[in-house]
């Protein structure tokens, strides 16, 4: 295929960009937003989904949410993380004001560099922090846990990181969609595909349904089999879900809708990522395969 290295590209750093256990609800009338006042640098997870850091300006806007109660998490560096829970009108526009005013201890501190680390793909640093963390916490640190299996299975460390990963779900009582969604991505990386969409199926029934990472894992699976319009069908779902916070799922539709020949819903996905991306190292290469396809069009 014309862009095949540079999917090949992307496709590495798929485990890094969806890597947060994302959770978000589907959205059928995206009108409510909520802005999120607190200090600048804070870190802004809304339904376990990333939507950056706060500015300088002190706050930031979170938009097309739909109205029902939603989780807001805040990481500070050197702070203790806090969470709120925020119950939105429909087609509101509402504002909260969170402080994080409580040090991190060692262990919380470990597991923030250790956060910043992986996010950097240097994952043999992270996982030292990782380790540190969870010695520290004896009694268990799931999250921390799960940042280390991902941490080995970037590394190659399979066997590990199944073995973090597992250990995580003994650690945390009730649901834990991001453990199976772990479990499932390493099962999928090694060939287990029925396994990993095994484990897929119950980070979703676990999480009602709402899990943008545990449909692009399997849209994969059924891209692998070239069941394609299957594959379509998952990175659609995974769109919808993750608001924009996953551009690399609009990359992954692109290519797949360009090996079904639909040009014109390829160069859409294609733009959209381009849109959202627009200085990423791959953006250049992207750019070029939407003008031939373009051309092919007319």
């Amino acid at each position: 295929m014309r862009n095949e290295s540079l999917r090949s590209r992307l496709l590495a750093m798929l485990a890094l960009s969806i890597s947060l256990g994302v959770n978000i609800p589907a959205q059928e009338t995206p009108t409510s937003s909520l802005t999120i006042k607190t200090s600048p640098g804070t870190h802004v997870w809304v339904d376990s989904l990333r939507y950056g850091s706060i500015p300088e300006s002190g706050e930031l806007a979170v938009k097309n949410l739909r109205a029902g109660t939603h989780t807001v998490r805040l990481r500070l560096k050197g702070k203790r993380e806090v969470s709120e829970t925020v119950k939105l009108e429909a087609e509101s526009q509402q504002f909260i004001e969170l402080t994080l005013s409580v040090a991190a201890d060692k262990a919380e501190l470990s597991f923030q560099e250790a956060e910043e680390l992986r996010e950097q793909g240097k994952h043999g640093e992270a996982i030292k922090g990782y380790r540190i963390a969870i010695k520290l916490r004896p009694r268990g640190y799931p999250a921390a846990r799960l940042g280390l299996a991902r941490s080995l299975m970037a590394n190659g460390a399979y066997d590990g990181a199944l073995a973090q990963a597992r250990t995580a779900l003994r650690e945390k009582p009730g649901p834990y969609p991001e453990a199976h969604i772990v479990i499932a991505n390493i099962n999928r990386t090694l060939g287990f595909s029925e396994d990993a969409i095994d484990g897929y199926r119950t980070a979703l029934t676990q999480a009602r349904g709402l899990s943008p990472e545990a449909y692009t894992g399997i849209a994969l699976i059924y891209q692998d089999r070239n069941r394609l319009e299957d594959t379509i069908k998952h990175y659609r779902l995974a769109i919808t879900q993750a608001n924009d916070t996953e551009p690399i799922i609009y990359f992954l539709l692109g290519t797949t809708l360009e090996r079904e020949y639909r040009n014109k819903e390829a160069v859409e996905a294609y733009e959209k990522y381009l849109q959202l991306e627009p200085n990423s190292a791959q953006a250049a290469s992207v750019r070029s395969v939407v003008r031939q396809l373009k051309r092919e069009i007319r």
